[in-house]
């Protein structure tokens, strides 16, 4: 068998029952992130078990260890190296069995069920069957497990198998990253975990849209990926989104040595309207994974290594606005006439598409080392490095030219796995420090209102994140009878250092062209005089759990986990100021009591007939999760040393600091009292049910609910409303108009004058999240695979504007409610329904060895709420993306657009309800194709986003501010907002998607 077949074998098509119970079953005994276990049963003909049974474990043709089977049939082999072993089972009057091709994986259990014949001596021969494994994990996973890593790498790093489950949300505008929505929350409330130990999933935390990448563990230095939506066990991590899980790669005791090498061009297949400016963007990728043994079976070595240099061009930075007169040189011309005389800015940088680039490498290795039978030691460490040119951040409208992110990673992680068959204790300890330095571009933020165009850096992308952790953590389970308990207790201590004011770039607005040329606006910065602190937060852990095998064929377990987390209660400083007019302290911390702190949790597995054709799984309880660092760290700065600097009129652009605006007062963010610790409810129920030879269907569904999310109101806003719109809509704030633009009067909407915005923020946020998968599994034989995931969920919560990078968007446009009721409570940002992944895998057999492999992923837009364009603040609450449009047919030219849009006719006459539409459907295709050549080498071909949408970022403005209307009175005292129609609702602003790639590249693998 080549290579080539052994890979696809091993990793993608394995063995059949193996991948029956990835998603749902309960953990075993003996558990372990470095070590696995196997459970034999031994019966006879009739089913009957049979005791005192002989049963050896071989491995490469020699003897493991070997035990004898108690009445109820069974052994169990605890503290077990990962692999592939053979199981032999021996009894006078029966006829030995031996059972081959047992795979063992760390962190499960599997079970093999061997059948015995009686049989009259003399017996001389040995009888040889296939495997039946089945695998027990510990937590209810989705989507897939244990992938080929090796298919569809778009990035070399972890986070990328995330687009190989369909119960996770990827990115589809080319931003790389593990998720932009899991179990219904933003990509902050997932997490990374590999072997065992808590290590950084990092990106930009001030933007909640970003998904988050780890470059440091790459697809070749691992075994293994999945992904855990529940922490079922009571000592998985508290987690509220999902956790992203993988096992690093360990050495064999054959030499391996398998160097790697891609290339690919912008020119090799791309699409034009990604490359308008037909780059030739060349990237090149390398790399080199090798190991091996030291002594025998009882040490092993591998180490990796890579570096890249990827260019991706980019499209246009933005379409046309429906109301632009003329092409790109109109605003070419107004950019040119505005810039000051002997300005440095390069015009075309803006309004030209960039290249994005990446360029740095990564290293990694591991040693395994067995002390006798049942002790192992596992020691890793690694580090990378890398820098980003233009990189797209978020999903504001300026494109990314002229920013730049500098990162590095480190991590060392050990494993120390003891025991007996009857117990193990494991002992982790990890240690890990990331960093991202994120510059902005030299021009700040500037916004055309009107024509929804945007160049210039963003506005909220400049910072620097430094996170580093420790984690230290131990588990005992304890074999007594049919129960094993389970204890432990793990301790972490991270520090993070999130050096990062959203608006620091400052944001210039404007409404249109002539605006523009006049530099008539409004215009918006942050400034502070503090640098900030050192967060410490310190997390305690203990759970304790009982493991019932009731029945051979029914499991129970049930457990508590105590999670305590503090945070430090001297990096808040105190302002008097805002004490003195408010009574209120900025200060308070969140804290929260023991009795919030347990949580308990338990499930069930059935396998109805013990063959692991048939079984029904089940989890329900309390999560508690971790306090959001970034809302922290915000209100360690914001608490009397930042200051808002902000202008309407004649602007001085594209000046910043002190030279632009004027003292608008100081912001603050404080946390209210009783503020507590986000907790989930979850519950999930699978059955898993084995069709025919190789066929495998899965249905699982769930429930979460999240609540004492954090949610932001402005204490700084005026007590009541100043007046309403002709709709009703109540205003906050004295509007200005500047072409198409509603900005207020500077210090109109705010009680106190001497401050600006003041966020309080409350654990009053909540999260319901319904989710059902259907899978297919579907084994040919050996060298055809199909699988198939269907996801299908519904979120709501009241939390607007967790998509946005600017902390205001994230305020309800009516805080006093609307008609009695809230208008926040509703859809969430992050329902996203409908998501498919299906892969198919051949592999053909004979020298030239032949592997194709194809990938269709889709998923349903995102949604978002008809309003206004982005920079109008048509309630002058001092947030410029949180308004909703009023859906009138009498507002001229909206009758069309609203007979056209399916999603507006049932709210004709009433304010836009919160995502009540939705953006177009991603759908994309993947083509991967490997021949191997001689000795080993490999030509491979991948084809990523063959055919793909096109998608980006979409006119979400219903109306449009008239440039040439005015704000007037009417006779009942209210206030008219000159509005027409946007014709251009739902249309693609700015192209943004994954770039069609096609890589070609030379492996070895051996």
């Amino acid at each position: 068998m080549s290579p080539l077949q052994r890979s696809c074998r091993r990793l993608l098509c394995g063995t059949r029952s193996l991948l029956l119970l990835p998603w749902l079953a309960l953990p075993l005994a003996g558990q372990s992130p470095s070590a696995g276990g196997l459970l034999a049963t031994i019966v006879d003909e009739r089913g009957t078990p049979v005791p005192q049974v002989t049963v050896s474990l071989e491995q490469n043709g020699g003897l493991v260890r070997s035990l004898v089977t108690a009445r109820n049939g069974q052994v169990t082999f605890g503290i077990l190296t990962p692999g592939s072993y053979a199981v032999l089972a021996e009894e006078l009057g029966y006829q030995p069995v031996r059972m081959h091709d047992v795979p063992v994986q760390a962190g499960g259990t599997s079970q093999v069920r061997i059948t015995i014949r009686r049989m009259p001596p003399p017996i001389t021969a040995v009888a040889d069957v296939p495997s039946n494994a089945t695998m027990s994990i510990a937590t209810v996973q989705g989507g897939g497990s244990d992938r080929n890593l090796r298919l569809f790498p778009r990035t070399t790093d972890i986070s990328s198998a995330g687009r190989d489950f369909s119960d996770i949300s990827v990115p589809d505008d080319g931003r790389p990253g593990y998720a932009i929505a899991a179990n219904g929350l933003r990509p902050s409330w997932s997490s990374l975990v590999v072997d065992g130990v808590p290590e950084a999933l990092l990106r930009h935390p001030g933007i909640p849209s970003e998904a988050a990448t780890a470059p440091l563990f790459a697809r070749d230095g691992l075994s293994d990926v999945s992904r855990t939506g529940f922490g079922a066990s009571a000592d998985d991590p508290s987690v509220l989104g999902s956790t992203l899980e993988g096992t690093s790669q360990r050495g064999t005791g054959k030499f391996t040595f398998r160097p790697w090498a891609t290339y690919s061009g912008a020119k090799l297949g791309g699409r034009g309207a990604d490359n308008p400016d037909d780059s030739a963007a060349t990237s090149i990728q390398a790399g080199l994974a090798m190991g091996g043994a030291i002594k025998g079976d009882t040490a092993a070595w591998f180490v990796r290594g890579d570096y890249q240099q990827l260019e991706l061009p980019s499209a246009a930075p933005f379409t046309l606005g429906s109301t632009m007169a003329d092409s790109d040189a109109n605003l070419l011309g107004a950019f040119a006439s505005a810039a000051p005389a002997g300005s440095q800015h390069d015009i075309n940088r803006w309004l030209a598409p960039t290249v994005r680039t990446w360029k740095g490498g990564s290293g990694s290795g591991r040693l395994d080392w067995r002390f006798g039978p049942n002790t192992l030691l596992a020691v890793r460490a690694g580090g990378a490095s890398w820098t980003e040119q233009n990189p797209q951040v978020g999903t504001e409208l300026v494109n990314g030219a002229g920013a730049e992110l500098k990162a590095h990673d480190v991590s060392a992680a050990a494993a120390l796995t003891t025991g007996s068959d009857g117990w193990t204790s494991e002992t982790r300890l990890g240690g890990h420090s990331a960093a991202r330095d994120w510059t902005g571009a030299p021009l700040p933020a500037t916004l055309i209102a009107g024509d929804a165009l945007a160049f210039g850096g963003a506005a909220n992308l400049a910072g620097n994140f430094k996170e580093m952790g420790i984690d230290l953590s131990e588990a005992f389970s304890y074999r007594m009878g049919v129960h094993t308990l389970k204890v432990g207790g793990a301790v972490q201590h991270r520090t993070v250092n999130y050096d990062y004011i959203p608006g620091s770039a400052g944001l210039y607005t404007f409404g249109d062209l002539g605006t523009f040329t006049a530099m008539t606006g409004a215009f918006y910065q942050a400034t502070r005089g503090a640098a900030s602190p050192d967060i410490g937060v310190s997390d305690l852990a203990i759970f304790a759990e009982d493991q019932w095998q009731a029945t051979p064929a029914f499991q129970i377990f049930a457990g508590v986990r105590f999670d305590h987390e503090a945070l430090p209660t001297d990096v808040i400083a105190q302002d008097a100021a805002w004490e003195r007019v408010s009574a209120f302290n900025n200060a308070a911390v969140p804290t929260d009591s023991k009795s919030q702190d347990f949580a308990p949790r338990g499930g069930f597995r059935w396998d109805a007939a013990g063959n692991g054709h048939t079984v029904l799984s089940g989890s329900v309880g309390l999560v508690p999760g971790q306090y959001d660092l970034a809302a922290f760290a915000e209100a360690a700065q914001f608490d009397g040393d930042v200051t808002v600097r902000r202008s309407t009129g004649v602007l001085a652009w594209p000046a910043s600091g002190s030279t632009a605006g004027t003292d608008a007062g100081q912001a603050l963010t404080t946390f209210a009292p009783n503020v507590h610790k986000p907790r989930s409810f979850k519950t999930d129920l699978s059955l898993a049910q084995v069709l025919a030879n190789g066929t495998t269907l899965t249905v699982s569904g769930g429930y979460r609910h999240a609540d004492y999310l954090l949610q932001r109101t402005d204490l700084n806003l005026v007590a009541g409303a100043l007046a309403t719109d002709a709709d009703g809509r109540p205003l906050f704030g004295a509007l200005e108009q500047y072409g198409a633009l509603l900005t207020p009067t500077v210090g109109s909407n705010r009680r106190f004058p001497e401050f600006d915005h003041v966020y309080g923020l409350t654990s009053s946020g909540y999260n319901d999240h319904y989710q059902a998968t259907l899978a297919l599994d579907h084994h040919l034989n050996q060298s055809v695979s199909v699988q198939v995931a269907y996801t299908y969920s519904h979120t709501t919560d009241n939390l607007p504007g967790e998509m946005s990078a600017d902390p205001a968007n994230r305020l309800s446009p009516f805080p006093d409610g609307l008609n009695g009721a809230r208008w926040e409570d509703g859809r969430s940002d992050f329902d996203i329904p409908h998501r498919l992944v299906a892969t198919l895998a051949l592999a053909t057999p004979g020298k030239s060895a032949f592997n194709l492999a194809a990938r269709f992923r889709m998923q349903s837009g995102l949604p978002f709420t008809p309003g206004f364009r982005p920079g109008v603040d048509a309630n002058g609450d001092g947030a410029a993306g949180n308004d909703p449009a009023f859906v009138s047919p009498d507002t001229p030219g909206l009758a069309t657009v609203i007979a056209a849009n399916s999603c507006l006719s049932s709210q004709s006459g009433s304010f836009a309800a919160r995502n009540s539409c939705r953006d177009a459907a991603v759908q994309a295709l993947d083509l991967s194709a490997a021949v191997k050549l001689v000795h080993g080498l490999a030509l491979t071909v991948d084809a990523y986003n063959v055919i793909s949408t096109s998608t980006g970022l979409y006119d979400h403005a219903l109306v449009l501010v008239d440039p040439h209307g005015t704000v007037t009175t009417d006779a009942s005292g209210h206030t008219v907002l000159p509005l027409l129609a946007n014709p251009g609702f739902g249309q693609l602003l700015s192209r943004r998607g994954d770039a069609r790639i096609i890589r070609i590249g030379f492996r070895v693998e051996n």
